[in-house]
């Protein structure tokens, strides 16, 4: 049951703000990066730092900030993030070279990994039950695609105008706003777990040195080829932090993650399917800019205005989740949405071939982003719904940890595509979506056949 005694509107708007920060960042400085290694003289090869060094600490801190967040109260977590994100955006402003721009860039990861967790968490917590919980997690399915485009589209637009700085400069504000929001909105825990039971330390080395190596595997994969010794090593030794992580935890007194909430199907289930949702995501994302910027050769501000139909499909999604989820069984949302996810993705390699904005682009980004954003709040949604409120800073982190890998997993796999297939003409584009749509598909499989008795009517 959520708390009394607050307004639940204002957490709302709080749960949104913080996923447009969190969200936003990708895309945003992505634009930036062209601009960033030509004023600074950053060689390619160097450059992908600027966002890996963002991943490595956000994805490698999530389970321990979400451990944190049960302990010490969400808003605690949040004030923190918040404030970090901040200060790390500020040093990425303020930037003279490199080593200090990633320096400032993990502060910003670290942040956004305290505050994510925190801040999904305020859904189950703090918004009550019925009609409310169905908007908050609307507002969120909404900030979590629309954020991407949001982000090409300032971004493109402030380092045009007023360089790549002002990218960074636009973040302390809108934190400052989250912050005094926070302050009004989260009340202070009445309750904690006993700090007497500690943290498993032991368990937060092994999860960071897995995400670490996971995320630097998949980096190295898209540089080096899927099949190169150092990104397979690197996957590998991730793998083994990885089952070390769940042993250690099966032993812990205070585990990070309590094996508890893996023994619960819907919730183990659903963070493999956003897993495979999120990596179709990420590559479709990346070829819809690299398309028009290459294929119909548009500006990196033209290709942001281009993503205005699927920004609009995400916005009407939102909208229509929440009385399809007051109306119909979370399995039939799940089932149907990602059908119409993996049809859109499928137009897309289909209609690549065409080098028109309105087959090309606009059809297939609009069906893909009405399928893929309404599965993915349906997801998000069951996940966590029947995890103990004690748990649930711990439970939202994995689910961040599945969109921190998913997401540079499918991006990675896209410009691996293009570059096996070749650098000419249109058809690379046309593999790389279909290799994405299987992506998808194996999903909707897996819905199929393990969420089929899981997911029940809403209420």
């Amino acid at each position: 049951m959520a708390r009394e005694g607050h307004d639940y509107r204002l957490v709302i708007f709080l749960v949104g703000l913080t996923q447009l920060i969190v969200t936003t960042d990708f895309s945003i400085v992505a634009v930036a990066l062209p601009s960033i290694g030509r004023q600074l003289r950053i060689p390619p090869e160097s450059l992908s730092w600027v966002i890996s060094a963002a991943a490595l600490t956000g994805g490698g801190f999530l389970i321990l900030a979400g451990r944190a967040a049960d302990i010490l109260g969400q808003r605690l977590c949040l004030l923190t993030g918040l404030s970090l994100f901040a200060i790390g955006s500020l040093g990425s402003a303020l930037s003279p070279d490199l080593a200090p721009l990633i320096a400032a860039r993990a502060l910003q990861g670290l942040g956004v990994a305290i505050l994510g967790p925190a801040n999904f968490s305020l859904i189950n917590t703090l918004v009550p039950e019925g009609a409310p919980r169905r908007q908050a997690m609307g507002v969120f399915g909404i900030m979590q695609g629309l954020s991407l485009v949001i982000g090409l589209l300032i971004g493109g637009v402030l380092t045009t105008h007023l360089g790549w700085r002002a990218v960074f400069l636009l973040n302390p504000p809108i934190a400052i706003l989250a912050i005094a929001i926070t302050l009004k909105a989260v009340p202070k825990p009445g309750s904690r777990v006993a700090l007497d039971r500690g943290i498993d330390w032991l368990g937060a080395a092994l999860i960071v040195v897995g995400m670490a190596l996971v995320l630097m595997g998949v980096s190295a994969m898209g540089r080096e080829g899927w099949t190169a010794p150092r990104p397979l090593g690197l996957l590998a030794g991730g793998l083994v932090a990885f089952v070390l992580f769940f042993l250690a935890e099966g032993r812990a007194r205070a585990p990070l993650a309590p094996l508890s909430m893996f023994g619960r199907r819907n919730f183990t289930t659903a963070n493999v399917i956003l897993l495979l949702h999120l990596a179709g995501i990420g590559g479709v994302f990346v070829l819809l800019s690299l398309y028009m910027q290459t294929g119909l050769k548009m500006s990196a501000m033209q290709s942001g205005l281009g993503m205005m139909p699927y920004a609009a499909a995400v916005m009407l999604s939102g909208q229509l989740v929440v009385p399809l989820m007051a109306r119909f069984s979370h399995r039939m949302i799940v089932f149907g949405a990602f059908s119409l996810y993996a049809l859109g993705v499928a137009l897309l390699a289909v209609l690549s071939q065409e080098p028109n904005y309105w087959l090309a682009i606009a059809l297939g980004s609009v069906v893909t982003a009405l399928g893929g954003t309404t599965a993915f709040m349906a997801l998000m949604a069951d996940a966590t719904s029947d995890i103990p409120h004690a748990q649930q800073g711990a439970a939202s982190a994995v689910l961040f940890t599945a969109q921190q890998i998913g997401v540079p997993l499918g991006a990675t796999m896209a410009l691996s595509v293009l570059g096996l297939a070749g650098s000419g003409g249109l058809g690379p584009f046309k593999d790389a979506y279909l290799v994405l749509a299987m992506v998808v598909l194996s999903g909707l499989g897996l819905a199929v056949l393990a969420l089929r008795p899981i997911l029940v009517a809403a209420e």
